[in-house]
């Protein structure tokens, strides 16, 4: 496990060697995969409830942590979905297992990054928000730059094919969305069409 996260941490500043060794040497678990997207989901907990007063957006009485966890780990899941989707219609040569890999790993900078924020935001002044506005873009820049180098490793396409597997990723994201959206919308009109048939056929019993 040491061995393991040694190589997460690799990643984060050498991913071409640390992604090719993904690709080609079958590095890195889909074990450590799983445990950074619990801390992902920790992480986004922590910042909802334990940032400074200053820097709190919302009741942090009012955190639903399954929300939170719906939230961050369908995040994942659908992107990974749909990278996976994408991948085979582009047919590029990522496997599902790297594309875990890939897209878990190149969260630890925003991790990292955005748990600094919030110790920070704890004792910090107004005066320091440009700074902590900072560490947040560094953060998110540094993650978006591993998933775009990971995902150029691990599907063996040229700089446009990843920049547009990336775009067509987001969309089939939105596709899925906006169909459980529909779905769950049919839902509540089938259950109160069903609800109020059944409340009439009891009434005029």
């Amino acid at each position: 496990m040491v061995e393991e996260f040694r190589f997460l941490f690799y990643t984060m500043l050498h991913p071409y060697n640390g992604f090719d060794a993904v690709k080609y040497e079958r590095k890195g678990s889909v074990k450590t995969a799983v445990l950074v997207a619990l801390l992902f989901f920790l992480q986004n907990v922590i910042s909802a409830a334990g940032s400074g007063f200053l820097f709190t957006y919302g009741d942090p009485d009012k955190i639903s942590v399954p929300n939170i966890f719906i939230i961050s780990i369908g995040a994942l899941v659908f992107w990974i979905v749909s990278n996976w989707a994408v991948d085979s219609l582009m047919d590029a040569e990522g496997k599902v297992r790297e594309i875990i890999i890939v897209t878990t790993y190149a969260l630890m900078p925003y991790i990292i990054f955005s748990l600094a924020n919030t110790i920070i935001g704890n004792f910090a002044t107004n005066e320091l928000r440009p700074f902590m506005n900072m560490l947040s873009i560094v953060g998110m820049a540094w993650s978006v730059f591993i998933l775009f180098v990971g995902m150029y490793q691990i599907h063996q396409l040229t700089f446009g094919g990843t920049v547009g597997i990336l775009l067509l990723t987001v969309f089939g994201m939105a596709v899925m969305i906006f169909i459980l959206v529909l779905l769950y919308s049919l839902y509540q009109q089938v259950y109160i069409f069903l609800y109020t048939l059944f409340s009439e056929i009891m009434f005029r019993m």
